[in-house]
């Protein structure tokens, strides 16, 4: 998913060469300049540019401006700062590290005043959500950010963002809805005679008509977007424009056509040297070879891209080029390499799924703690206020009572003296519990963060151990059944045996119980005092539906099929005795 972002921010740029050319100018400005400020906005400035092509350099520059802003308290560098760190963290897809460093930039530019960054950070976060999955929240970023943008009467911010909410109705497949926003914000360029956002929104609309299979339409908008970026020299909107039209005219089957497409943005990429739109180019061309019974050069296409994408990490197209090879293999019935490239294809696509999975649920579990933590601190910034409020009732009442003294007893000076110093004594009192309270806020605070991180860590751990774990089984199984077996086939036997042995330990749900009831105290103790007869699997289970897991994930971590979790849910319903219209997951959330 971040590969789609990635073009269309690119779309939006200038090309490759010119942009190293603007980093070499800036760094040249930054080793002449004098003021620290001036310092500090280059080294953010360079670092945004170059957060895709040299991520850890923008690291490097974040974390100095960031430093060198809290050093001379120069708060619109901090927030600069923040957000440096925010685009890296986003890239090294550490979403939780990324929400946090945006949110600390969102929180100084709203102190300082200013409207504009808080939107953008604001709108920043909502890509990260659109990046996890998270679309709910990537809308009410967006709507957020757009709202600020407009108040402000800043339209081409206001286009970007409705361009940004297209984007995650696009990944919704609610393409009615993308097609709306899309061309709102393609009016709104049209008025600004914005050429480059232009040709990305006709971009944009022919891959809308593409997922709806409106190939006319598709090729026609293409087209459009294509003689805009020609117009302007514009290398990258070039080639993507070719790729996508390629992509159309091959859905059509007009192969001849989707051919010269695909070898234009090719011949453009020899100057521009995008891998990215490489491999796609390769990969097109490998399906069109393939259509056309041309199986050596599908072959040859087909293997630029596996090397281009192993090179450049791009997992989904090096899973898109081993399911290509394995096609073509099969209709030479070379059928040895076919099940070879089908075995890899299918591997890198259930890895991919459960990444994906893996890092949504994860989201989700931070997003409901984060929201449960929240809840907490607000109780106990109630109970301060209630303090502070309990304390100012008691001075004054005393103060009153100080001054009737003071005026009917005017002889009485040592008691009235007495009683200010009685006063006195209950202040320090007050103040001495509020900073009991601050430090006991506090100290909840850690302990809440640290506990919810562990309980998340060990959780994916486990998950991510019992999913390699199955994968090695599979492929060893998968070796025994395909015959390439040599005098060693007892040793396989055995590695299989140890695998299932491994699955079976407990020490990992011994460790995972401590964290869980870490977070979640006396929920076992409490869950066998009402129902004694539940076994330790049951347990288990009732804990992995207290954490929200789905089918898959508790049958990865019970290293059972999803359909036995199934008619283990089943079974534990029973032992409940929960009626028939009570839902499991809610009746175990209220223990």
């Amino acid at each position: 998913m971040k590969n789609i972002f990635y073009l269309l921010f690119v779309i939006f740029s200038v090309p490759g060469f010119a942009q190293i050319s603007k980093t070499d100018s800036l760094e040249t400005e930054l080793l002449k300049a004098t003021s620290d400020t001036g310092k500090i906005n280059l080294m953010t400035d360079i670092g945004m540019d170059i957060w895709a092509s040299a991520p850890e350099k923008t690291l490097d520059y974040s974390r100095k401006s960031l430093a060198l802003s809290q050093k001379i308290k120069y708060k619109r560098g901090e927030a600069k700062g923040h957000q440096g760190l925010g685009v890296y963290y986003w890239q090294k897809n550490d979403y939780q590290n990324s929400i946090a460093h945006y949110a600390q930039s969102q929180a100084i530019y709203t102190e300082i005043g200013d409207k504009t960054g808080a939107a953008r950070t604001v709108s920043n976060i909502g890509m990260v959500y659109a990046d996890q999955g998270n679309y709910s929240q990537a809308l009410d970023n967006y709507l957020q950010a757009l709202a600020i943008f407009q108040g402000l009467n800043d339209q081409k911010r206001s286009a970007s963002t409705i361009n940004s909410i297209g984007n995650v109705h696009k990944n919704q497949q609610n393409y009615d809805e993308a097609l709306i926003s899309y061309k709102q914000a393609q009016a709104i360029w049209v008025k600004l005679g914005d050429h480059t956002s232009l040709a990305g929104s006709y971009n944009n609309i022919a891959t809308i008509y593409t997922k709806q299979k409106n190939y006319k339409a598709a090729i026609a908008t293409g087209k459009k977007s294509l003689q805009i970026f020609d117009k302007i020299k514009n290398l990258n909107g070039q080639i993507i424009c070719h790729n996508n039209l390629g992509e159309a005219y091959f859905l059509t089957g007009e192969y001849s056509a989707a051919k010269l497409q695909y070898e234009k943005a090719l011949e453009l990429n020899e100057k521009f040297q995008s891998k990215k739109l490489l491999v796609s180019s390769y990969n097109g061309l490998g399906h069109i070879f393939a259509k056309t019974g041309e199986n050596s050069k599908a072959i040859e296409s087909y293997r630029e891209a596996v090397e281009l994408a192993k090179a450049n990490k791009l997992r989904p197209a090096l899973q898109l080029a081993y399911d290509g090879l394995a096609t073509v293999y099969g209709q030479t019935n070379d059928f040895s390499a076919a099940f070879k490239y089908q075995k890899l294809s299918t591997v890198l696509k259930d890895s991919l799924f459960n990444a994906e999975n893996t890092i949504k649920m994860a989201n989700l579990r931070v997003h409901y703690e984060n929201e449960r933590k929240q809840t907490e601190l607000k109780l106990l910034q109630n109970e301060k206020e209630l303090g502070y409020a309990t304390r100012n009732i008691v001075a004054l009442g005393l103060a009153a009572v100080l001054m009737v003294v003071a005026l009917a007893f005017n002889r009485q000076r040592l008691k009235v003296r007495k009683d200010k110093e009685l006063h006195a004594v209950q202040q320090a009192l007050s103040d001495t519990e509020i900073r009991n309270s601050q430090e006991k806020e506090q100290q909840l605070r850690n302990e809440l963060e640290f506990r919810n991180k562990a309980l998340t860590t060990h959780t994916l751990n486990l998950i991510q151990k019992n999913s390699i774990l199955e994968d090695i089984r599979q492929t060893v199984s998968l070796a025994l059944k395909s015959g390439q077996k040599e005098e060693n086939t007892p040793l396989f036997s055995r590695l299989i045996n140890l695998i299932d042995y491994s699955f079976n330990l407990d020490k990992d749900w011994d460790e995972f119980k401590l964290y869980f009831e870490g977070v979640h105290k006396d929920f076992f103790s409490k869950l066998k005092k009402d129902n004694p007869e539940l076994s330790v699997g049951e347990l288990r289970l009732c804990a992995l539906i207290r954490l929200n897991l789905n089918l898959k994930e508790a049958a990865t971590l019970l290293n059972i099929s999803p359909d036995s979790v199934k008619t283990a849910r089943h079974r534990l319903r029973k032992k409940l005795n929960l009626p028939e219209d009570n839902n499991l997951s809610d009746y175990l959330m209220t223990i």
